[in-house]
């Protein structure tokens, strides 16, 4: 299997992205609210997380629908605290609304058995990225595009110049209210897939490079696809052949390129080209320096405190990494065995619950997973008619998880916890608790 039968769909999904925010990156830029995005990607989690208080799954529907709502509450509240003459910087209520939604998350979690799976909408899941859920953001983002192509105008008077906005007579508050709830439709799609930080880059590294290179509009979108396409296919190629994590691979290199494109536009716009390339050369060669100097000031402490603890922990580092290897082995066999035991289970679960419960030891390890889900979920069905289904199953373990299946019904279907030929039952079980 090779790179673009792995990547296409995660490719697809980038590309996308690049589209829509880059488009919207600009105005963020225009508005000079920065990190608007943030704010808004941190309220959408807010809404998954308080989705899943209710049980409601974060890779749903019914959770998406949830970070919806926040994200329209957060609009509104953007929209409202855009005054004509703002005493307090609006970028400043925008931080503060992060740190309260964002702690109010923190809050909900600690609360909430089974809540790290919120820990996804930081980093994403990209590289999971399937093709029906490129279709539905590409149909998400188009409708989005729809809207502000319609009105245009509006928006970029707004962002360009707000006092001439007020003085055409235009109802900024509602204006900027639309703007904000488009903008949160498509961070609420985004998030689920790209993660916060992700996005983050997506929505101001593309329109940074633009506006550095053109003030025009047309050529700045342009501009924007453009160099965000190339370089987000590049970090998630990098990220494939050197294996690393692709979200973070590739914001590294957005940041590589814009300085990059940072010291070419020093260099040729300067008057004295000459003298502008060796400040860069000299700038380079210092931070050379410094990073040598880290470096070996690094190893002058650590031969320093060259003692008996240190050793010890080195070889606990040692045998930990030795662990890890055993135990990443040994869960790559049970998700293995698990997908070849099951394979309907694909259908009801992610690939995170999957890791999660492939990491179960044994029996007892693994229902104790499955009482983890939300009481009334599809995914907690499915695993217990997968438990009931696998014949080394003790005994034991089987008439707790048949007490789940009659609390999901109020029926046995016939199980006989004694008995391994229980194909009838299980059939039973999925067309009654799957279907």
């Amino acid at each position: 299997m090779n790179i673009l039968e792995i990547m296409a769909a995660p490719f697809a999904e980038c590309m996308v992205l690049v589209a829509i925010h880059t488009y919207l990156g600009i105005h963020v830029l225009k508005r000079r609210v920065i990190f608007v995005d943030l704010a808004l990607a941190q309220t959408a989690a807010l809404g998954t997380t308080m989705g899943f208080m209710f049980g409601i799954m974060p890779e749903s529907g019914s959770s998406l629908l949830f970070s919806i709502v926040f994200a329209t509450i957060g609009a509104a509240i953007f929209a409202l605290t855009r005054m004509k003459n703002d005493v307090v910087p609006q970028e400043a209520i925008i931080g503060l609304f992060y740190a309260v939604c964002a702690a109010l998350a923190i809050l909900v979690i600690q609360k909430t058995s089974g809540a790290e799976h919120i820990d996804d909408i930081l980093v994403g899941s990209i590289l999971w990225a399937r093709w029906d859920d490129v279709g539905i953001a590409a149909v998400a983002y188009f409708a989005v595009g729809v809207v502000h192509f319609l009105f245009r105008k509006q928006f970029m008077l707004i962002s360009e110049s707000p006092k001439k906005a007020y003085e055409a007579g235009l109802n900024i508050q509602f204006w900027d209210f639309i703007f904000y709830l488009t903008f949160g439709f498509v961070i609420s799609f985004s998030v689920r897939i790209a993660g916060v930080l992700l996005v983050f880059v997506f929505l101001v590294a593309p329109a940074i490079m633009a506006f550095l290179l053109t003030p025009k509009l047309k050529y700045q979108l342009i501009i924007g696809w453009a160099t965000g396409t190339l370089v987000t296919v590049m970090g998630l190629t990098v990220s494939y052949y050197v294996d690393l994590p692709s979200g973070p691979t590739v914001i590294a290199l957005y940041g590589f390129v814009l300085v990059l494109q940072g010291v070419g536009l020093y260099i040729v716009r300067a008057p004295a080209k000459i003298a502008a390339a060796r400040n860069v050369v000299l700038c380079v060669g210092a931070t050379i320096l410094l990073s040598l100097g880290v470096y070996y000031l690094g190893i002058w402490l650590s031969n320093g405190e060259e003692t008996e603890n240190t050793r010890l922990a080195e070889a606990a580092v040692s045998l930990r990494t030795e662990n890890l290897k055993v135990e990443h082995e040994r869960i790559n066999a049970v998700e293995k065995h698990i997908t070849e035991l099951d394979p309907w289970l694909t259908k009801y679960l992610s690939q995170e619950q999957m890791s999660a419960y492939a990491y179960c030891a044994d029996s007892l390890e693994r229902l104790e997973y499955i009482n983890t889900l939300p009481l009334k979920s599809t995914q907690r069905a499915a695993l217990v008619i997968s438990f009931l289904a696998d014949s080394d199953t003790p005994v034991f373990f089987r008439m707790q998880a048949l007490e789940i299946v009659k609390s999901l019904s109020r029926n046995n279907f016939e199980y006989d916890i004694d008995s391994c030929d229980n194909i009838e039952a299980i059939e039973k079980m999925k067309k009654a608790l799957l279907q």
